[in-house]
């Protein structure tokens, strides 16, 4: 296991290299986490890197970094589609559940389509959907190996006030899996359900200053059972800034409340399955 020091030098470095990577909008992301209605122009590519940083259970030492690397193209006006490559990093301490762990790899891919109904810049307001299937290989808590197939469908909502100046965008969006780990048989379903939603205002040209949230929930062995396992809510400033040909979106969600509470350390939320602060930057270029 290496020292702590040297986890945050990873970590640190990995940081440098999302913020290096920025290098003209089309599906432009305001927040980090919430999706807006609009779509890439026909004919046209865009590059995106994430970096999602999760960090703090309730004892012990946990740092996760989720990396993704995304191609996105412009099939007509309304429809386009992208290909992501995701990585993952795990530095885990005396937490206990899960074990002990320093690792990086490889952690899966997805595809998805976009295809916008309405546009909030032409229409009442903004409407498209999403679908996006992928196979996972890296477990997103503990870090331990699976096979995980997922099919995640998006509805978003957009309604632009101000002339264009306040943006309000609004996700909902079920994710069905079924997965095994590492040297088990018996495979397991499992909903996720996700709502996020964002406020952001034009301070100044080329930057926006807003909130986000994000509500997310599990539902284990479903459809077979249909109680909720598990919660957690998260609310915190987003910034975006957008030059000519690239921008970049931070997003900073510390969780606020969620269950099972399982412990006194706990206060009032969910730290088996979740974490106590996410810091999601994304940067974007129009080639």
């Amino acid at each position: 296991m290496r020292t702590r020091e040297s986890r945050a030098s990873v970590c640190a470095f990995l940081f440098l290299f999302a913020l290096g990577a920025t290098s003209a909008r089309g599906d432009e992301n305001y927040f980090g986490y919430s999706y807006s209605t609009e779509t890439n122009p026909k004919g046209s590519w865009e590059f995106y890197n994430w970096v999602t940083w999760r960090t703090s259970k309730g004892e012990g030492s946990y740092n996760a970094l989720d990396l993704r690397q995304e191609l996105e193209y412009g099939i007509t006006g309304r429809l386009q589609a992208s290909l992501y490559l995701n990585e993952r990093y795990h530095a885990i301490d005396g937490v206990g559940s899960p074990k002990d762990r320093d690792q990086f790899g490889f952690q899966g891919l997805q595809v998805s389509t976009k295809y916008a109904f309405l546009s909030p810049y032409k229409d009442l307001f903004g409407f498209a959907l999403y679908a996006e299937p992928g196979y996972s290989r890296i477990s997103k808590g503990s870090g331990r190996l699976q096979d995980q197939w997922s099919m995640e469908v998006k509805a978003m909502f957009q309604k632009n006030f101000l002339d264009d100046q306040l943006i309000a965008v609004l996700n909902i969006s079920p994710e069905f899996e079924v997965g095994k780990k590492d040297g088990d048989l018996h495979w397991e379903n499992e909903l996720e359900f996700e709502v996020t939603s964002g406020l952001t205002y034009r301070v100044a040209p080329k930057w926006y200053v807003g909130f986000e949230t994000r509500y997310n929930s599990k539902y284990e062995d479903f459809p077979a059972k249909t109680d909720r396992s598990n919660w957690a809510f998260f609310a915190g400033p987003a910034v975006h800034y957008a030059a000519e040909r690239w921008w970049i979106t931070m997003t900073a969600l510390p969780q606020v409340g969620g269950a099972p509470n399982n412990g006194a350390r706990s206060a009032a939320r969910n730290l088996d399955e979740y974490e106590k602060f996410e810091l999601r930057i994304k940067t974007g270029i129009n080639f």
